[in-house]
């Protein structure tokens, strides 16, 4: 299921101006987000914030489509801790307009709760996001 998401998430087209709509796209990695879900923006930027939510996700969506043209996950390492899965990114982008070049490192954590996805935060480094994890082991 995480292998999927990245999957269908780096296979949206931003370049246009019109948003895709991820429901739309990849409607069975949608159904695997608990209705409940909460997309936690990375501790470490400003003005991070939580999506609350399929729908006020789509929030967040928006926004990627709106600052970048291009913008993709690579998942490097995947960690299978039970309860959650943690993975190592490298993340790659181009500006909207600007055409400015980003790489950068994230390892993102996906919760889970009865097989669906109740949670995702990115973190700066593997530790934060290990310990994220695992302090939250219920």
């Amino acid at each position: 299921m995480v292998r999927r998401n990245y999957e269908a998430i780096n296979a949206i087209d931003r370049s246009g101006d019109d948003f895709v709509d991820p429901e739309t796209v990849a409607p069975d990695l949608w159904a695997s987000l608990s209705p409940d879900f909460e997309l936690h923006g990375r501790p470490d930027v400003p003005d991070q914030r939580t999506y609350q939510g399929r729908e006020g996700t789509k929030e967040f969506w928006r926004m990627i489509q709106d600052v970048w043209a291009e913008f993709r996950w690579e998942p490097l390492e995947f960690t299978d801790l039970g309860h959650a899965v943690v993975v190592e990114t490298r993340i790659v982008g181009r500006g909207r307009g600007s055409d400015v070049p980003i790489e950068a490192d994230e390892t993102d954590v996906f919760w889970f709760r009865d097989g669906k996805i109740v949670r995702l935060q990115g973190f700066a480094t593997k530790d934060e996001a290990l310990e994220a994890a695992r302090s939250s082991a219920g």
